[in-house]
C-alpha cells in the first residue's frame, strides 16, 4: 500500500527544509530521475521573492542608516541653525527603532515556530536577522542621545587673531560670546564669569561680561580656563590654550595714544635689571639712535597717529648683543566702552621719590567699581584715591572702571620717579615778585615769570591747574588768578638725564581793595532771554555807594541807565553782548565791572497734537502746535494734505471728503526750519 508523501516543510529565512524520501516499496523499483535544483520552479520563485523582498525592505533601511549619520555630522549644532530637525528626527528615531525590533519579534517568532527546519538552521537564521536588525536599533538610540546634546562650548581668541602675533609682551582678548548664545538656547542664562589667566587654579579675574583682556610677558604656553556660573546654580568650563612664541619690548599703554606719555621696557626681556649695560633706542624707524640708556625702562611722547617701527638693541654687561624691533600703531585717542576720564594731581606725573599723586576717574556711567593699579605692586579702589610712589622707576597706572551693565572701561597712566635734580641758583623773572616761595596779590593776580639757573640743558615747564587763564606753561608761565584764594603754582624742571625738581610756588590771591561785582541770573541762554543782574555785593572801601548805571549791549540798550543795584533785562536776539555797571559813591567817585553774557538761538522742534484722528465726513479737527519748540519770531506753515494751508499756530480744519490725509507742521525762525512728522487723518465716508 503507498502512502503520499508529506508536503515539503516551509522555508525560513530562505533556507528550505530537505524533502523526506517516501520509503522503499516492496519488489523491483524503478529509480526515479533526479530533476537538478537550478531547474526546480519552486525553489527559483523563493529565491525571487526573496530579492524582491531584501530590495524593498533594504534600500529604506540604508536610507534611514544614511539618514541617520547625516543628522549625527550636523547635530548638536553650535549655530543653531539645525535645530528645527532635532524634535522630527527624534520623533523618527523612536519609530524606527520600534520599528526595527517589531521586525525583528516577527522573524524570531516565524523561525521559532517552523519545527521542520533542523535547529542549526533555525539558528543560523535567527543570527542573520538579529545581525541585520541591530544597527538599525543601535542608531535609533544613538540619534535622539547625541543630536540633544549640548553643542561644545568654545572659547575665541579675538585678538590677535594671527598666529604670528603671539609676541610677549601680549594682551590677548578672548571672548565666550559664542558659547553664551549657545547657553541662551538651552534656555540657560550665564550670570557671571570666572576667569584664570594662567590655568593655575586661581580665578584672577571675574565679569559679567564674556569678554575680558589679560597680560603676558614671557615665552611658553598657557592654558586660559573660564567658569561660567548659571542663573539658577550650575557652571560650565571652557578652556583655550595658547603659546607664546617669541618676545620683544613692552609698550604701555599699547597702543600709545598721541601727544600723550608712552612707557616702553625690556625688563621683561631680562634675568636681573643689573645684566643690562646699554639700551640704544630708535623710535622713529630712521636708523638713527634716539636715546641711549642704562635703564631698562623709557618714556617717549609720540606725536603723530599711524603705524611707527621701534628699535631697541639690548647690550648687556656680558658683552652679547640682541635687537628687538616692533611696529607700533598708535592711535588718537583711546576707544572706550563709554565715555570716561582720569584726572591727576599733580597733572605732570614725573618727580623725584617720595611722589604723592592723587588719582580720580570722572564718568556719567553708573558704575559698579573702579579697580586701581598703580604700577608697582599695589592696588585701590574708589573714584578718588591717592597714592605715593617710593621707588624709583617707570610705572603705569591703570584705572578699570566697571560699570553696572558689564562694560569695563581701562584708562592708563604714566608716573615717572626719577632722581632729585639740585638747582642752587634758581631765581624768578617777571611779575609778581617771588618772595620766597610765595606770591601774594589783590584780585586779578597777573603771573608772567620765567626762571633763570646758571645750569645749562634744563627744560622748564609749569603747572597752575587752578588758574582762571592759563597762557604759556613751557618755559615761562602766564596765569591769571580771578578769585581770592590761596592756590599751588608748580615749576618743574628737567635736565637731560631725567634728573626733575618739582618747585611749588604758593598763591595767595586777597580781594581786591574795592569790588564792583556782578551776578548774572542766568549767565546765559536761549533768546528770548530774561536776565537778572545784580551788583549789591559791590563794595567800596571808605565810600558810600550813591546809584549804579547800566550798560546791556544789545539793541534794546537805550544807553546808559541810572537805575537800582539790580535790574532786569530781556534779550530778544541771540549775540554775545557785554555787560557794564558804573558804581558811583557820594565823594564823586566812579569804578567800573564788566561782563559777557552769550545769548544762543533758539533750537526750533515742531510737533503736532489733534483733538481726534478719525471720524465720519464732514469731520471738523482742531490741531495744536503747543508740543513745539518755537523760537520769538517763529512762523507756522500748516498743511492738511487736501490742498489747504493755515498760518495760524492752533487750527481747527474741516475734512469734507472722505479719505486718508496727512497734516504737518513747519517751522520757521530766521534760518533754522523743522517738520513734524505727518499726523494721519482718516475720514470716513
Amino acid at each position: 500500500m503507498m502512502t503520499d508523501a508529506p508536503a515539503p516543510a516551509p522555508s525560513v529565512d530562505g533556507i528550505a527544509a530537505p524533502q523526506q524520501q517516501p520509503a522503499p516499496a516492496a519488489g523491483p523499483v524503478t529509480p526515479a530521475p533526479v530533476v537538478p535544483k537550478k531547474d526546480d520552479p519552486a525553489a527559483h520563485a523563493r529565491k525571487t521573492l526573496q530579492m524582491i523582498l531584501l530590495v524593498i525592505l533594504g534600500i529604506p533601511y540604508l536610507a534611514y542608516l544614511a539618514w541617520s549619520v547625516y543628522l549625527l555630522t550636523i547635530l548638536p549644532d553650535p549655530t543653531g541653525v539645525n535645530d528645527p530637525l532635532i524634535p522630527a528626527a527624534t520623533f523618527g528615531a523612536m519609530v524606527g527603532g520600534v520599528a526595527f525590533v517589531a521586525i525583528a519579534a516577527f522573524a524570531v517568532m516565524r523561525i521559532t515556530k517552523a519545527t521542520a527546519i533542523p535547529v542549526f538552521r533555525r539558528r543560523v537564521a535567527t543570527i542573520r536577522i538579529i545581525v541585520g536588525i541591530i544597527p538599525g536599533i543601535a542608531v535609533s538610540i544613538a540619534v535622539p542621545m547625541l543630536i540633544t546634546k549640548e553643542p561644545p562650548l568654545t572659547l575665541a581668541i579675538t585678538s590677535p587673531t594671527k598666529a604670528v602675533d603671539f609676541v610677549a609682551p601680549l594682551t590677548a582678548t578672548f571672548d565666550a560670546s559664542d558659547a553664551v548664545a549657545i547657553l541662551k538656547r538651552k534656555n540657560l542664562i550665564p550670570e557671571k564669569f570666572l576667569w584664570d589667566f594662567e590655568g593655575d587654579g586661581k580665578v584672577d579675574d571675574q565679569t559679567l561680561d564674556p569678554q575680558i583682556s589679560a597680560s603676558y610677558d614671557r615665552i611658553g604656553t598657557y592654558s586660559m580656563i573660564l567658569m561660567v556660573q548659571l542663573k539658577g546654580g550650575g557652571t560650565r568650563t571652557l578652556t583655550r590654550r595658547f603659546t607664546v612664541s617669541s618676545a620683544v619690548f613692552a609698550v604701555e599703554p599699547n597702543p600709545p595714544v598721541v601727544d600723550e606719555m608712552t612707557r616702553l621696557s625690556v625688563s621683561q626681556l631680562l634675568d636681573k635689571p643689573e645684566d643690562l649695560d646699554q639700551a640704544y633706542w630708535d623710535f622713529d624707524g630712521n636708523g638713527e639712535v634716539d636715546l641711549v640708556t642704562k635703564n631698562p625702562d623709557v618714556v617717549h611722547t609720540f606725536y603723530a597717529d599711524g603705524s611707527t617701527k621701534v628699535t631697541v638693541a639690548v647690550k648687556l654687561a656680558n658683552k652679547s648683543q640682541h635687537t628687538y624691533e616692533r611696529v607700533i600703531n598708535v592711535i588718537k585717542s583711546v576707544p572706550l566702552p563709554f565715555d570716561a576720564t582720569v584726572k591727576t594731581d599733580p597733572v605732570n606725573l614725573i618727580g623725584a621719590s617720595p611722589l604723592g599723586v592723587v588719582f580720580r576717574a570722572e564718568t556719567k556711567e553708573p558704575l559698579r567699581v573702579i579697580l586701581w593699579n598703580f604700577g608697582d605692586g599695589t592696588d585701590a579702589r574708589g573714584d578718588r584715591v591717592g597714592h605715593t610712589y617710593t621707588k624709583e622707576g617707570i610705572f603705569s597706572a591703570t584705572a578699570e572702571l566697571r560699570a553696572e551693565n558689564g562694560k569695563v572701561a581701562k584708562i592708563s597712566k604714566v608716573v615717572r620717579v626719577v632722581p632729585e635734580l639740585a638747582l642752587p641758583d634758581l631765581t624768578f623773572t617777571g611779575t609778581p615778585e617771588v618772595s620766597g616761595d610765595r606770591i601774594t596779590g589783590e584780585v586779578p593776580v597777573v603771573i608772567d615769570l620765567k626762571p633763570r639757573t646758571t645750569m645749562p640743558l634744563i627744560d622748564f615747564f609749569w603747572e597752575a591747574p587752578e588758574a582762571t587763564t592759563v597762557g604759556s606753561t613751557k618755559g615761562s608761565v602766564q596765569a591769571v588768578y580771578r578769585r581770592e584764594g590761596t592756590y599751588t603754582l608748580t615749576l618743574i624742571a628737567q635736565d637731560p638725564d631725567n634728573h626733575v625738581l618739582r618747585t611749588p610756588i604758593t598763591v595767595l590771591v586777597k580781594p581786591p581793595s574795592s569790588t564792583v561785582a556782578i551776578r548774572m541770573d542766568p549767565e546765559g541762554g536761549v533768546a528770548p532771554l530774561t536776565v537778572r543782574f545784580d551788583a549789591s555785593e559791590s563794595f567800596i572801601p571808605n565810600e558810600e555807594i550813591s546809584g549804579f548805571e547800566w550798560i546791556f549791549g544789545d539793541e534794546m540798550d537805550t544807553g546808559a541807565q541810572q537805575r537800582g543795584a539790580q535790574v532786569t533785562h530781556v534779550y530778544r536776539r541771540p549775540g554775545t553782548y557785554d555787560v557794564e555797571v558804573k558804581v558811583y559813591t557820594t565823594s564823586g567817585k566812579q569804578f567800573t565791572a564788566a561782563k559777557t553774557i552769550v545769548v544762543r538761538a533758539p533750537v526750533i522742534d515742531s510737533c503736532i497734537s489733534a483733538s481726534r484722528t478719525e471720524g465720519k465726513a464732514p469731520l471738523g479737527v482742531r490741531l495744536s502746535s503747543d508740543c513745539s519748540t518755537v523760537g520769538t519770531d517763529t512762523l507756522y506753515e500748516w498743511d492738511f494734505g487736501d490742498g489747504w494751508k493755515s498760518p495760524l499756530k492752533n487750527p481747527t480744519h474741516d475734512f469734507q471728503k472722505s479719505g486718508t490725509y496727512s497734516v504737518m507742521l513747519t517751522l520757521k525762525d530766521g534760518e533754522n526750519t523743522s517738520t513734524s512728522d505727518p499726523l494721519t487723518i482718516t475720514v470716513l465716508p
